[in-house]
């Protein structure tokens, strides 16, 4: 998942040559990866921590959507991919988007989890304190 290799995922979007429209394609289908198989095989915590090493860029600040360009398109590109996946209708595939969107630091996380809070009054008050934190950036 993150750096360890040189192909590992983060080091495949992060540093190869490939052209930025190819780092999107990869990120956008990682949406079906987890409806397809994380929302019924959460592969132990593979699954709530999937989006650390990738979206943990914008949380230290090595990436900075002020920069625009990359930074900005693929920004946009994991918090639209972290939107389907938290609309999955699997608690697994919630908590691990809400894990993302924690990091990501994009502007419109506090809207996106807001409605997502009103949208699923049956969500415990654990969910819901988990939620506002990632809403917040507070997120381990």
């Amino acid at each position: 998942m993150g750096y360890t290799h040189d192909w590992s995922l983060g080091d495949l979007i992060e540093y190869s040559d490939a052209p930025l429209s190819s780092h999107k394609e990869c990120i956008e289908s990682m949406a079906v990866l987890f409806e397809r198989l994380f929302a019924s095989e959460p592969l132990d915590t593979s699954v709530h921590t999937w989006w650390d090493s990738l979206c943990y860029s914008w949380h230290c600040e090595n990436r900075k959507r002020e920069r625009g360009g990359e930074d900005l398109e693929l920004q946009d590109t994991y918090f639209q991919t972290l939107a389907k996946v938290l609309a999955i209708d699997s608690w697994i595939c919630q908590g691990a988007a809400l894990h993302g969107l924690g990091h990501l630091h994009h502007p419109d996380t506090a809207a996106l989890i807001s409605r997502y809070i009103d949208e699923h009054p049956s969500l415990t008050k654990e969910q819901v304190a988990y939620a506002q934190a990632a809403a917040k950036f507070a997120v381990l």
